[in-house]
């Protein structure tokens, strides 16, 4: 069974958001365009350039995932690991159904030697992912890195 929609706060938040004024200065498709553009940069390894205009893209749209995503793909492979957690926690906070958001905070956890935070961050999802089907990939991922961590911290007791 999923988890519910956000509520209270992160719901208050995200309509808050979603309301800004700036939202209004860019059409839908100019929005479009310029993620085109962006995603077509990383695809070239060009993330210092799609950065920034991911950077806009949250601006004018904060709650849209597939901004929030390139964003912190440009922030976890210009290593700047801290950022790309922040944008992934907040991703799984406006889809606390979607498991891969957490996943990959973890991950730059781990990037950043917090392996600790890294190995908590997974349990959950490993939990989650056993509770709610149809995340197989996932958990799979999840379980890999719940393994290497074991190992790890093993290897240094």
């Amino acid at each position: 069974m999923p988890y519910p929609a956000p509520s209270g706060h992160i719901a208050d938040l995200i309509t808050c958001l979603e309301a800004l004024p700036s939202r209004a200065r860019l059409s839908d498709s100019n929005t479009e365009l310029i993620y085109a553009f962006a995603y077509q940069l990383v695809t070239q390894g060009h993330f210092d350039k799609a950065d920034r205009y991911f950077s806009i893209l949250t601006l004018y749209r904060p709650t849209t995932v597939k901004f929030l995503a390139g964003a912190a793909l440009c922030h976890k492979m210009l290593k700047r690991h801290q950022a790309a957690v922040n944008v992934y926690s907040f991703m799984a906070s406006i889809e606390p159904q979607e498991p891969e958001h957490l996943l990959c905070a973890a991950e730059c956890l781990l990037l950043q030697g917090k392996a600790q935070q890294a190995s908590e961050t997974v349990a959950l999802v490993v939990r989650f992912c056993q509770e709610n089907p149809g995340h197989e990939q996932t958990a799979l991922r999840a379980k890999a890195i719940a393994a290497l961590l074991s190992a790890q911290v093993s290897h240094v007791a």
